[in-house]
């Protein structure tokens, strides 16, 4: 039987290592092709090796791994993509699902159930913990029904056209984190931030922070009980 061939992606080359060590020592049916340390090396990696599956960090430098899975699905479909991660972000968990990845685990799994997930997505499953699968159900904040009845609101749609990592900085702005405090959050340069918030202003067609935090406080991208 043909083993699975796996590209590992995280922008700690240890974890990286380890991973390939383990798994290579596990299963005798994975084979472990290559690995990249951020979105845009991933992006690289898939184009030039076309693995099975990638196992996909969520949050790396240069691009994060749900931009580099929106790209690696619309170039190469086939390629099933794992995310893996030590945070628990129920919005990126979405934006992962929405853009293809076939699984999303976190990082605390056994290596028994991190085996099992690759052979599970290897045969077409889509796999989530079931904390991601109820982050999916119900978005942040509960139910939607009934919210439209009680109150109008900015139309959500206002929001399609940010990408995953300029909706996680709009979030965080509208909970009141200044520049350097998002960077730091984000793994991202100041500067980027700074790039980023004058597009996502430019995407909102708003003027500055104040605005875009209404916006997003009404869009209830964050609880208003933040709205000091």
């Amino acid at each position: 039987m043909a083993r699975v061939r796996v590209l590992l992606v995280d922008d700690q080359k240890l974890i990286t290592e380890s991973f390939k060590v383990l798994l290579e020592t596990e299963c005798n049916d994975v084979e472990i092709v290559g690995s990249a340390h951020d979105g845009k090396e991933a992006v690289e990696a898939a184009a030039r090796l076309v693995p099975d599956i990638i196992l996909m960090d969520v949050r790396m430098p240069v691009m994060d791994g749900v931009e580099a899975t929106r790209l690696i699905k619309l170039a190469h479909p086939e390629v099933k993509v794992l995310m893996l991660t030590t945070f628990d972000d129920d919005d990126l968990v979405a934006a992962a699902i929405r853009f293809g990845a076939a699984g999303y685990l976190l990082k605390d799994i056994s290596t028994g159930e991190l085996v099992a997930s690759i052979r599970s997505v290897n045969d077409g499953s889509v796999l989530l913990s079931r904390k991601a699968a109820a982050a999916i159900a119900q978005p942040r904040g509960g139910p939607l029904v009934g919210r439209t009845e009680r109150r109008k609101g900015p139309d959500p749609s206002i929001l399609d056209d940010l990408s995953p990592r300029e909706l996680a900085i709009l979030r965080l702005l509208a909970r009141g984190f200044e520049n350097k405090e998002i960077a730091t959050e984000l793994s991202m340069a100041e500067q980027t931030v700074k790039n980023s918030t004058s597009r996502i202003y430019q995407k909102l067609a708003v003027d500055g922070r104040s605005e875009a935090r209404k916006l997003a406080l009404g869009l209830g991208l964050v609880s208003r009980d933040l709205d000091a």
